[in-house]
């Protein structure tokens, strides 16, 4: 429980969260969805086990296509092919499905 405290005081460190815990946490959380996701829940498993959570917990990840500047290239599309660009942030998109 002390670990990071003691690595820190002991060795003179800042002690990071790194390697084994987010990789383990990232095996884990996918097992986990791949079981619901391509299991009984489907697209549910999602939805229930990781959508929900981050949007409730205020996980910056969950409006991940405008991290990925999808704004930015819905204005280029917009542009080019004016009412007809299937843009990200368009009624079609996931968050909207």
């Amino acid at each position: 429980q002390s670990f990071q405290a003691d690595a820190a005081r002991e060795a003179g460190i800042f002690h990071h969260l790194i390697t084994l815990p987010t990789y383990h946490t990232a095996a884990l959380s996918t097992d986990n969805l791949a079981k619901e996701y391509f299991g009984e829940q489907g697209m549910l498993g999602y939805v229930a086990g990781v959508q929900r959570k981050e949007i409730r917990q205020g996980i910056a990840c969950v409006k991940h296509q405008n991290m990925a500047g999808s704004d930015m290239g819905d204005d280029h599309k917009e542009y080019f092919a004016g009412e007809a660009a299937l843009k990200a942030a368009g009624e079609d998109n996931t968050m909207n499905q």
